[in-house]
């Protein structure tokens, strides 16, 4: 999930939001400015309900980012990094560079979401009834303070269903897991709910639709997105465990041709790409070391009439942003933070940081498919 717009650190940890943010900052303004808040005091001014809905959707979106900063803690506390979090359309993504290593890691990183949700509810509750105890209980403060109590009430319920990727799936795929031992069939359990329950978001979201309104397209979005999320999680579950047992060097591309960074991209294309029948090509200096990496989908968003004055370096991912893996390193390791890196692709280098390989999604994907063959064929000897 991109961050378009940085928003700093929270205990060490990149804070930003996606621009999607945007939509639901203005759906959640309008919808306390023009219905919630007008529906129960209709004589305030407009200008109160307005002021009154922003402040309030800045204190839910507050509410979410505290939900997803007490994954990320709790994920630091279990020796877990986290690369960073960003609030986007259907909530936020604490993004952690590895998985748990035990069941019970596992469920307190996913339960302490919602928990926290249930706390600001909590909170937001009591203010009202202090607002009521104290005689000012009939104002539109009271209102927002009710409708955050709700909404937080609302984020932490759904967010326990147990169906992968929400946190209830979390928690479904740690108690699978601390029954069987196998994290990976516990995990494509909680991925299975996961579809299922998408579906039937989307089912009652059509339904909606038909009978009530356009906010069932919401559900049918969200379902979607679910359903997406869990079929992804599914698939790297599956990847992950194809790939337990293999080293870097088992799937890398080997000594991998590297190019001046000061070449022009009109030089390559005219010139060099004819030759190659790859898509990534490291960089490197007129001293020979590494610069950074581009790839074909980087160049082809050049137009054509500036290659001429266009460098690869200009293209280039920076040498920071790509991740760097020993021929040794477990796959499933380099995987993790290939997953997090901007052009999905790795640099791998021996013990004097000599450039020995790079390891691209087709490399992965190239030795999971013969794998599968491999498999098939031996199954097909022994029967």
């Amino acid at each position: 999930m991109n961050q378009n717009i940085r928003l700093g650190r929270i205990f060490g940890i990149p804070v930003g939001v996606n621009w999607s943010v945007l939509v639901i900052f203005f759906l959640l303004t309008w919808e306390l400015a023009e219905l919630v808040l007008p529906g129960d005091h209709p004589h305030d001014a407009a200008a109160i309900y307005w002021v009154v809905g922003i402040v309030t959707t800045v204190l839910f979106f507050a509410s979410l980012l505290a939900h997803e900063v007490s994954h990320a803690v709790v994920a630091k506390r279990n020796g877990i990094g986290v690369r960073r979090i960003t609030l986007w359309l259907f909530g936020g993504v604490s993004e952690l560079e590895s998985d748990a290593l035990t069941p019970g890691a596992d469920f307190r990183i996913a339960v302490v979401g919602p928990v926290t949700s249930f706390v600001l509810a909590g909170v937001y509750g009591a203010l009202v009834l202090l607002l009521h105890q104290f005689g000012g209980g009939e104002g539109v403060l009271v209102s927002a303070l009710g409708w955050l109590a709700w909404i937080n009430l609302l984020l932490g319920g759904f967010n326990l269903m147990p169906a992968a990727p929400l946190d209830g799936g979390r928690v479904l795929r740690a108690a699978l897991w601390r029954r069987s031992g196998d994290r990976v069939r516990a995990a494509t359990s909680a991925a299975h709910a996961g579809e299922v329950f998408a579906y039937i978001l989307v089912v009652l979201g059509i339904l909606e639709f038909l009978t009530v309104g356009l906010i069932g397209l919401w559900f049918v979005f969200l379902g979607w997105f679910l359903l997406s999320a869990a079929r992804a999680e599914e698939n790297a579950v599956v990847m992950r465990s194809s790939l337990a047992d293999v080293h870097v060097r088992d799937i890398m591309t080997q000594d991998p041709t590297t190019f001046a960074s000061t070449t022009t991209l009109a030089d390559l294309v005219d010139n060099q790409l004819h030759r190659y029948r790859f898509s990534s090509y490291p960089l490197v200096g007129p001293d020979g070391q590494l610069k950074g990496l581009t790839t074909m989908g980087r160049i082809r968003h050049v137009p054509a009439n500036l290659r001429q004055t266009t460098r690869l370096i200009d293209t280039a991912c920076p040498l920071s942003d790509v991740p760097v893996g020993a021929p040794s390193e477990p796959i499933p390791d380099l995987l993790q933070r290939m997953q997090a890196s901007p052009d999905g692709r790795a640099f791998v280098v021996d013990d004097t940081g000599r450039l020995v390989g790079i390891v691209s999604p087709s490399d992965i994907a190239r030795f999971v498919q013969l794998s599968m063959l491999r498999s098939q064929g031996r199954t097909a000897r022994r029967n």
